[in-house]
């Protein structure tokens, strides 16, 4: 990485980082609308891609439809999804039935899958934050948060530090050149050491077990989500999903490895501790 666009990078980092632990630490609405951000322009640069393999999505209704599922999500309203998907389905279909556009196949499974890939998984996060653990402590829940951006945050680093100073074997060249085999083991530790980090220093709310298992998901699950996105960029021709974000490319490219993540963390919680 050129050291221009690192300390373009880190300055990103520095001024927008603080904004969202603020938004986690306060969580309400002011996690959501920071949520709610992420989504609707992760949308935006998803139909783009979709746009580039000729799908026409249903732009404006999908992200319609995924600011609802935030919304669900913030109510803590989840059982109420299997009628919302039924009913999307019944609209997007019919829609698609009078605008006239090719490839109405693609153009119907893109729609969906913008809401399925972006607003459900991030979405999942306000799930955590402002439902789960509200019962139990709503403060805890913030600082659950925390560790899990800050657990993706690190394994990203490192993954790519391992990657660049010891990596030699490749992990998925088809999809991703320059990903390690050493550098992803590097990530996946490292998220693990940040759990029992966190553990020690200020979320002794938790059983030292379940944040080892959180911060293995968050290893595991992060980096094949970033691979994920990877694939589809590769198969739209595209290197960033936008250059909304100096040194990033685009929210897609920033938030990637949370799309998968977060969602298996919050079936974790679900399962095996609440």
């Amino acid at each position: 990485m050129a050291l221009d666009t690192f300390k373009t990078r880190a300055l990103v980092a520095f001024i927008f980082g603080p904004l969202i632990l603020l938004s986690i630490w306060f969580g309400n609405l002011f996690f959501l609308a920071i949520i709610a951000i992420i989504v609707v322009l992760g949308m935006k640069e998803f139909y783009a891609i979709a746009d580039h393999k000729e799908a026409h999505p249903q732009k404006v209704l999908g992200i319609v439809l995924g600011a609802v599922v935030l919304g669900l999500f913030f109510l803590g309203e989840i059982n109420f999804l299997g009628v919302f998907f039924i009913y999307s389905f019944l609209l997007i279909t019919t829609i698609e039935l009078f605008r006239n556009q090719p490839n109405s196949v693609l153009n119907i499974g893109a729609t969906f899958m913008g809401v399925f890939y972006v607003a459900v998984p991030i979405g999942s996060l306000v799930l955590i934050r402002e439902t789960l653990w509200v019962q139990a402590s709503y403060l805890a829940s913030g600082k659950l948060i925390i560790f899990f951006f800050l657990s993706i945050w690190f394994c990203d680093s490192m993954a790519y530090i391992g990657g660049s100073k010891i990596g030699k074997h490749k992990l998925f060249p088809r999809v991703s050149p320059n990903k390690t085999v050493e550098g992803t083991l590097t990530g996946f530790l490292t998220a693990i050491l940040t759990a029992y980090l966190c553990h020690l220093t200020f979320l002794d709310e938790f059983n030292l077990v379940d944040l080892l298992v959180i911060g293995a998901l968050c290893g595991s699950f992060g980096q094949l989500s970033d691979l994920v996105e990877s694939l589809f960029k590769r198969d739209a021709g595209i290197k960033d999903s936008s250059n909304l974000i100096p040194g990033h490319g685009g929210i897609l490219d920033r938030f990637d490895s949370e799309i998968l993540a977060a969602p298996a963390v919050f079936l974790y919680l679900k399962i095996f501790v609440i």
